[in-house]
């Protein structure tokens, strides 16, 4: 198994449990490959951890930045 399948399988894991799905297809495919790939599975969780950090960093940043934005430009109305 390569590492792209298992965060592959990964992902559509961590998509269902998020709908509320925990049993399922989903389930059955991560279940296997855990079981038949244990080292590849963690090696792809942990990815799948990383990239799912920085993307809620990034979208945490934007949003900060969004605000500092405009907290600025009402200042600036108040200036003029």
């Amino acid at each position: 198994m390569q590492v792209n399948d298992a965060l592959n399988l990964v992902r559509e894991k961590f998509t269902a449990e998020s709908t509320g799905q925990t049993a399922g297809e989903a389930a059955d495919k991560y279940q296997d490959a855990f079981s038949a790939y244990p080292v590849t599975m963690e090696v792809a969780t942990h990815i799948f951890a990383v990239q799912l950090i920085q993307h809620n960093m990034a979208q945490q940043m934007q949003a900060q930045q969004a605000a500092a934005g405009e907290g600025q430009g009402q200042g600036d109305a108040g200036q003029s």
